[in-house]
């Protein structure tokens, strides 16, 4: 009894089926007709993509010329800085008690050498009248001469003495921000002169005025970047600001990470505000070319030469299942006159010659033809065209996908009931 259930079941799918699938290549000449797009003329700006980080200009590490105990401080990180601003005060005790001590021996200098001055033109007057003998004279002379030299002795310890009191006071060297401040007061320090290990970092200061972006670019891309460009920077901090800046150098050595090359490109950037601080991650769009008021296509609709032919082949079998011996004549036309199109590159064979050129297939009346173009720069959505094309010329871009795509759900759909009606038959 079940079974003369199901039977009619089975048949009626199947005369479903067939009255679908005949309806539906009976229509399929207008779902499988290409969609067209027209030739613009716009604007075209090409850029090269990359992210980098923000790294200070001018940064200097601050270190004392002298050695020890930090007695005060008057920075903290972030804090900006003028030339010669407080930093850090040494313990002044030792380096003071020896400037003292130098001042005092220059003064002591100069009066012996005020005294031996007078006692050397008194004996000189002696000598002159004959009263005292010529090695006196010449003792008095030489003590006169001992002690303008101890004067110059003096003179010098007191210069050294006061350099190394000065040197207990540490001093902003240039207009910036603190980046980093690395000691405490009660902290001992070492002499970055002195000290084998180079000095104890005080503090990092840095100009923040003008910044670079150290950018690595692909090595794809490289080849278009040269000094001068135009680079547009967005911090991750601040989505909705740009900062211009322009490309200084691109490394010479090549890079491996993951096993990807990139080459670092270096781009000065202007910062008067100094919203981009050191080590933020930006975005960088370097401007290679921007043209004015070219003609454009899209890059969907350019293909190879061998892709052009299997493209064009489909459109024509599409227009023949609509329009029956007329389209196959004009099939057989196409194929003829892409034998000969193929052979226009100066005795070339047509797999040597298919990808020379690139171009696009174009609407020529109620039929379309192989067209191909010299093109110039292009992004990622669009193409320059130079020469194949004219402004308002309808180019095919898209394919036959929405054809399949409802071919496919409706074969899905009938392969669904079938699924179905097998299964009440197990039952």
């Amino acid at each position: 009894m079940k079974k003369w259930l199901i039977l009619p079941v089975i048949v009626i799918a199947g005369l479903a089926f067939w009255f679908a699938t005949r309806k539906s290549d009976a229509t399929v000449s207008s779902s499988f007709m290409p969609q067209l797009e027209k030739v613009t003329r716009g604007n075209l700006r090409v850029d090269v993509s990359t992210t980098g980080v923000i790294e200070p200009i001018n940064k200097v590490e601050i270190k004392s010329k002298a050695s020890g105990l930090i007695e005060e401080m008057r920075i903290e990180e972030s804090d900006y800085v003028k030339k010669g601003d407080l930093i850090a005060r040494l313990d002044q005790r030792d380096t003071k008690n020896s400037y003292d001590q130098s001042v005092a021996e220059l003064e002591v200098a100069q009066a012996a050498v005020k005294q031996s001055q007078s006692d050397f033109e008194r004996k000189k007057e002696l000598y002159e009248k004959g009263l005292i003998s010529a090695v006196e004279f010449d003792q008095a002379q030489l003590a006169l001469f001992e002690a303008e030299a101890q004067v110059v002795r003096a003179k010098v310890s007191l210069d050294n003495n006061d350099i190394r009191l000065k040197d207990t006071i540490v001093r902003s060297p240039i207009d910036g921000i603190i980046l980093t401040k690395d000691v405490e007061v009660g902290q001992i320090i070492s002499s970055g002169i002195s000290s084998v290990s180079g000095g104890t970092l005080i503090a990092t200061v840095a100009d923040m005025q003008q910044v670079y972006v150290k950018a690595d670019v692909d090595e794809v891309d490289i080849g278009q970047i040269k000094p001068g460009m135009r680079a547009f920077v967005v911090a991750d901090a601040f989505p909705n600001e740009q900062f211009v800046g322009e490309v200084i150098r691109m490394a010479a050595q090549a890079k491996v990470e993951q096993n990807v090359t990139s080459f670092e490109v270096t781009i000065k950037v202007d910062n008067p505000t100094a919203k981009l601080k050191a080590g933020m991650n930006v975005s960088v769009e370097i401007l290679v070319a921007d043209k004015q008021n070219v003609l454009l296509v899209s890059n969907e609709a350019i293909m190879s030469q061998k892709e052009l032919r299997q493209e064009l082949a489909k459109i024509k079998m599409a227009m023949g299942t609509a329009e029956g011996e007329k389209g196959e004549s004009r099939d057989g036309q196409n194929q003829a006159g892409g034998r000969q199109f193929g052979n226009r590159q100066g005795g070339k064979s047509d797999d040597e010659s298919m990808n020379l050129r690139r171009g696009v297939i174009a609407k020529a009346g109620d039929d379309f033809r192989i067209q191909l173009l010299n093109v110039g720069i292009s992004n990622f959505d669009q193409t320059e065209v130079i020469d194949g094309l004219e402004e308002g010329q309808e180019v095919v871009y898209t394919f036959f996908s929405r054809a399949k795509q409802s071919s496919d759900e409706f074969r899905e759909r009938i392969s669904s009931r079938m699924r179905t009606n097998s299964g009440l038959r197990s039952q």
